[in-house]
């Protein structure tokens, strides 16, 4: 993947410019440590392009989570479509990962951005997002960061995988000491419903230069309401109806329900318009879903001598998140296809009318068209989940050396609960068996069309189903720096380092799922564990008084492949006292994640696909059958069955759907990169910094899979058996005689027969 781009950044780096640049004669500053280096320096600005957002520029933004501030930054990407898609906890309820939040540098994903607290990496959440596993940034307190730090080019050379597209360093207060209380509570103004409520509190006690400890405790609550479509309609643009119209129009698939072969409303309806019962769908078509977060961080640091401190951290989260999903709704052209994982095959859903013995059918025809809604279903999806670092160390120095050493564990547990799908098996005894040609019984069982309905009826007909993901994660690290020599009287410094950590996880789906009982929805399954380790080198050559050159390189080893090589080099020029030039290029890779490598089964439903040897001939035999309903002399109930059949034909073969299977590659390489970067820093003022970057990024050898149109597309010429195709004979589209007068020639796809294989599912591209 090729990305260019030039950035210009006229951001006032409030902070941090006076140090952007030193002015002839100033005194040497004091090291800090930036990201995108281990070894500390004096000046913030090096050959690495990296923003920094200091406290006050945080709260100059208003914002209320980290996930909404990290947004904000140039450079960051809201993608919530495709591969590299942005994962939010307000929009990603379909997602395998719903409830987390992950950010995104230069449009490549979450997959190829690293998040750091502190400089050391957080726990993945445990459910992947198909398959990406990401870094929930709704686990960490806003009000407990001093500043944010953005690599804005590659820093595996430093930090190792999955820092394709750039850092994101996240620094919590330090040396706090009293007592800070925060509150806010944000709405937008035209609907006061979409609102969220924070509360935090920090508390630190200690001076660490006077007592020689320091102790700090950040707290914070986050509440988000819910709220639905039909609550803030009034402020949607109208010209959303030009676009789309049905856009705020009711259903007529509803409650009690409507059918369409007879007197259309059914008794109960409570709005009847031209004879049919409506239904506010956007009553249950959620705008913002719920969520309510406690977070909490506790670290403490103390001198144990003059040249050894110890310090410690613990992070612990616990995240709610509730989305109101929208009723069932029951009818043609609807229909429903899923994976089985007992039989390794799909199965299908068809929906079927009101029989001629049931007491709302009064046509005298059998499985009249009925359309309805299951209000009465409760649906809802509930994702809780919890995350957890714990850190202990030692730093000192030792002659020239500074030295760090670290140890701890971190993980994360989600339980991720849906209510809102048929049983099958539920649905077979509370209602009937849609595979029969007829049942004189179907939907005058135990369910009662139009309620009231029990809750161990409702509970038997949309039971819960459940996803549990666990990870576990155990790391120890090492480092040191410090000036090994001069070059042209400047010191010159190196680092060294060495990385060990170990991880587990388990997800696993509750057992109406992993039964393929549950109606329309897929299957995640993994389990694996890895141990991997890094050795890394830096330096900072100082070349001339205005030159400076840095390298590193880092050796990273995971299990199934080669030690991988990330090698790194920078050139910093002070061309002017208020005017420097940077450039950098470097390798970086990414390791497969444990979805991607280990033991893992993923089965979904791919719908809106265009099927390019059955969609013309669809579209035709549609044409010539709404023609046929428009004749004159055609009687109502003959009109109506050609109008549906029309629109079930069309959607068929032109907006369908199939179940695909997917299986993880054991023999995946990792990704490589190469990236590089040319810019300047100019500082016109001494509280104004304008920066400008041109970066470059190829990806090579992507880890993804092919989606199902792909494959669909693309049939001929791949190995057969990757897309399934039902016989001419059981065709559900054409009669023999409308295939031969359409000139259809190749089979349904297989919705329900074998799996729509979506090929190997993490096949190596080059892209």
């Amino acid at each position: 993947m090729h990305r260019n781009a030039m950035r210009l950044l006229g951001t006032a780096l409030w902070a941090a410019a006076p140090a952007v640049v030193a002015a002839p004669g100033e005194t040497t500053l004091e090291k800090v440590t930036v990201t995108g280096s281990h070894i500390p320096r004096a000046e913030s600005a090096s050959a690495t392009p990296t923003l920094v957002l200091t406290r006050q520029d945080i709260e100059r933004t208003g914002l209320s989570t980290v996930k909404e501030v990290i947004d904000s930054l140039v450079g960051t990407s809201q993608l919530i479509t495709g591969t590299n898609r942005t994962l939010s906890d307000i929009t990603g309820s379909n997602s395998y990962a719903a409830g987390s939040s992950a950010v995104s540098l230069r449009f490549l994903g979450p997959q190829a951005t690293l998040v750091l607290l502190n400089s050391r990496r957080l726990s993945p959440y445990a459910l992947h997002d198909d398959p990406a596993m990401v870094t929930d940034v709704n686990a960490l307190p806003l009000a407990a960061v001093e500043r944010i730090e953005v690599l804005r080019n590659g820093g595996a050379a430093v930090y190792g995988s999955d820092a394709i597209a750039g850092v994101i360093n996240i620094i919590t207060k330090q040396d706090m000491r009293g007592l800070e209380l925060r509150a806010s509570h944000e709405a937008a103004t035209g609907a006061h419903e979409l609102n969220a409520t924070t509360f935090g509190l920090t508390a630190g006690v200690g001076d660490l230069a006077e007592d020689r400890f320091n102790v700090m405790l950040n707290a914070e609550y986050y509440k988000r309401s819910s709220v639905m479509w039909s609550q803030v309609m009034n402020q949607v643009d109208r010209g959303l109806g030009d676009i789309y119209p049905s856009f705020g129009t009711p259903s007529v698939y509803s409650f009690p329900g409507n059918n369409f072969d007879g007197e259309g409303s059914l008794p109960g309806c409570a709005t009847v318009s031209d004879g049919l019962c409506m239904y506010d769908r956007y009553g249950r078509f959620e705008a913002q879903p719920s969520s309510e977060r406690a977070n909490l961080l506790l670290s403490a640091r103390l001198h144990v001598a003059p040249a050894l401190q110890g310090f410690s951290e613990l992070m612990l989260s616990k995240v709610r998140t509730g989305y109101t999903l929208a009723d069932p709704a029951y009818g043609p052209p609807d229909f429903a296809t899923w994976f089985d994982p007992t039989t390794g095959r799909t199965r299908l859903f068809t929906h079927r009318g009101l029989p001629k013995e049931h007491p709302f059918n009064t046509t005298g025809l059998d499985d009249a068209t009925l359309a309805y809604r299951f209000a009465d279903a409760e649906s809802q999806q509930v994702v809780d989940s919890a995350a957890y670092r714990l850190l202990g160390g030692l730093r000192g120095t030792h002659g020239a050396f500074d030295w760090e050493a670290a140890a701890g564990a971190a993980g994360s547990r989600v339980e991720n609960r849906v209510r809102g799908a048929f049983s099958d098996s539920g649905f077979k005894e509370l209602i009937g068996d849609y595979d029969l040609a007829h049942d004189p019984l179907f939907f005058n069982r135990g369910y009662v069309l139009g309620g009231p309905n029990s809750a161990a009826v409702l509970g038997r007909l949309f039971p819960e189903f459940t996803h549990t993901g666990r990870m576990r994660q155990l790391f120890a690290d090492a480092k040191a720096s410090g000036t090994v020599g001069t070059l042209a009287g400047r010191p010159v410094d190196v680092a060294l380092g060495a990385d060990l950590r170990h991880e587990d996880l388990r997800i696993t789906p509750s057992a109406n799922l992993a039964s393929g009982d549950i109606v329309g929805y897929g299957v995640a399954q993994t389990e694996g564990s890895r141990t991997f380790g890094a050795v890394f080198s830096e330096v900072n050559l100082p070349v001339s008084d205005r030159v400076e050159l840095q390298a590193a390189a880092r050796l990273d080893k995971y299990p199934g492949f080669d030690l991988n090589l990330s090698p790194k080099v920078g050139l910093r020029v002070q061309a002017a006292s208020n005017l420097m030039l940077r450039g950098t290029l470097e390798a970086g890779f990414r390791a497969p994640n444990l979805v991607e490598s280990s033991t893992t089964t993923l089965s979904s439903y791919d719908n809106g696909l265009f099927d390019p040897k059955r969609c013309p001939q669809a579209r035709a035999l549609a044409a010539d059958l709404l023609a046929q309903a428009e004749k004159p002399g055609v009687d109502e109930a003959t009109r109506r069955a050609l109008l549906a059949r029309a629109q079930v034909v069309e959607s068929l073969e032109c907006q369908g759907g199939v179940a695909a299977a997917r299986v993880s590659n054991t023999e995946l390489k990792p990704e490589k990169s190469l990236g590089s970067t040319l810019g300047l820093v100019f500082q016109p003022a001494r509280d104004v910094a304008l920066e400008l970057d041109a970066w470059r990024i190829e990806r090579r050898d992507e880890i993804g899979f092919r989606a199902a149109q792909d494959l669909i597309l693309g049939e001929d010429g791949d190995a057969a058996g990757l897309v399934d195709r039902l016989p001419l004979t059981n065709d559900r589209s054409f009669s023999a005689a409308e295939q031969a007068a359409y000139g259809g020639s190749a089979g349904a796809l297989a919705i329900g027969g074998a799996a729509a294989e979506a090929g190997n599912w993490c096949k190596r591209r080059r892209s």
